[in-house]
């Protein structure tokens, strides 16, 4: 296996406290569970939804945090978002996602509007001088979209999302993921720390040993990662070629066959030749692309065939390639440190023959997109769901969750004490650099 040294990392925003231990409590405590509660989330802009489901007025969405729960509503000015909470006994008025006029507390109909005003008081007359209606309002919370996403604070202190992200927005704004449509929606119940699943999409070290076939497309050992400001993480990883460390194959991988036909390339023009494939795909794709019904325009050739991750302070994951994106997004559990919740959306561009009109070339794309279906429906189910293989988030993110349980319970050893880092783990060590600084820990 050939030695190959990983690139010097790019710090764009260096943590404001020095290095620290990553110790095993943070992943067991029950305390730390609650600190997490009162000292981190009120205190970061986290990813709450689509943008999309919630696109018209009365669209709703409700997301729980921990312990919790917030809604977030299309309105007439954009979006809002506001506690899931009744202000007359403290009931949760919304679950999940649809569309209404009216968000009606179910325990005793109080009626809020979707910007959070409350119109209607059953027998208001019952209560001495009548419900001040604009004082038990739900209380709002700061709500700013950026792309396809929809993101909510409950600080007033913090700089807009976007000055916030510290350049991450501007890095995954040409992908346009706000015109992809969305084709999957999955939530699943992990045995682990929500830290510790997002840990795991935090390195590259692994996935030689978990994720064998990513050598066939991927170099993860070339990886350019980057360190911003507030936590926030990112690296790109060269796509349609091999793994530098292996030997190189006499013939293009199944993956980098597939990509070379789908663009009208031969893929036994490269015998002997295949770390060619990489930039041949570049030009295949902007070449063809505008008859295949999709705008390369905004992109570098680089972006073409390479892959994009940004992990979004504090639990947001955001994997893009030109036609795909993922986001997924770790939850805590509201009371138990040794269990989460792994949320996963999957996004596609569907290729669109008014893009090779405007080029003014022949559309050469699929005609059999179905943009009218309608949206899929959630799907949640158990960590032991997946590995019983009932249940699948996609082969690598399934190998993952197979190896996060045996984790955590490491975590609980007499044996551990604090993780022991190597440079290609910088990621990992800058959240939680800015992790512990956020809550005050240090």
């Amino acid at each position: 296996m050939a030695v190959v040294q990983p690139r010097p990392t790019i710090v764009h925003g260096p943590a404001p406290v020095p290095a620290g231990e990553i110790t095993a409590e943070r992943y067991v405590s029950s305390d730390w569970l609650a600190d997490e509660a009162d000292r981190l989330w009120p205190e970061v802009w986290f990813f709450a939804c689509l943008v999309g489901d919630v696109a018209t007025p009365g669209d709703f969405v409700a997301v729980e945090i921990g312990r919790e729960s917030i809604i977030v509503t299309g309105t007439d000015d954009g979006v809002a978002a506001m506690f899931n909470v009744c202000q007359h006994r403290g009931a949760r008025i919304a679950k999940g996602h649809g569309h209404t006029e009216m968000l009606t507390c179910p325990y005793h109909g109080w009626r809020y509007r979707p910007d959070g005003r409350l119109v209607v008081v059953p027998e208001n007359q019952l209560f001495p001088g009548g419900v001040d209606r604009a004082r038990c309002s739900l209380p709002r919370l700061r709500a700013e979209v950026v792309g396809a996403m929809v993101f909510v604070t409950m600080s007033d202190e913090l700089p807009p999302v976007r000055e916030w992200l510290g350049g991450v927005a501007e890095r995954i704004e040409p992908y346009h993921v706000e015109r992809m449509r969305l084709i999957g929606d999955q939530t699943v119940h992990l045995d682990c720390n929500w830290k510790a699943v997002f840990d795991n999409f935090g390195e590259l070290y692994h996935v030689e040993h978990i994720h064998p076939q990513h050598q066939e497309l991927f170099d993860c050992p070339t990886a350019q990662v980057e360190l911003f400001a507030n936590g926030h993480t990112g690296v790109v990883i060269e796509g349609h070629t091999v793994n530098s460390r292996m030997d190189i194959p006499t013939m293009p991988t199944v993956y980098q066959k597939m990509s070379l036909e789908r663009f009208g390339g031969d893929p036994a023009e490269y015998e002997g030749r295949i770390l060619d494939v990489r930039g041949d795909i570049q030009k295949l794709k902007r070449d063809r692309g505008a008859a295949y019904g999709y705008d390369y325009s905004e992109m570098s050739d680089e972006r073409l065939s390479d892959i994009e991750q940004y992990n979004l302070f504090p639990n947001t994951m955001i994997t893009v390639l030109p036609d795909d994106v993922l986001i997924a997004r770790a939850r805590p559990h509201p009371s138990d440190p040794n269990r989460c919740l792994w949320d996963k959306f999957t996004l596609v561009r569907d290729p669109d023959p008014a893009v090779a009109a405007a080029a003014g070339v022949p559309y050469e794309g699929r005609t059999d997109v179905d943009r009218d279906r309608p949206r899929p429906e959630h799907d949640e189910f158990t960590h032991e769901d997946v590995i019983a293989g009932r249940k699948t988030m996609a082969m690598t993110i399934d190998q993952d969750i197979h190896y996060i349980r045996d984790i955590q319970a490491g975590m609980h050893s007499r044996g551990f004490n604090h993780a022991v880092l190597n440079v290609e783990e910088a990621r990992i060590q800058h959240y939680h650099d800015w992790l512990d600084h956020t809550m005050g820990v240090r």
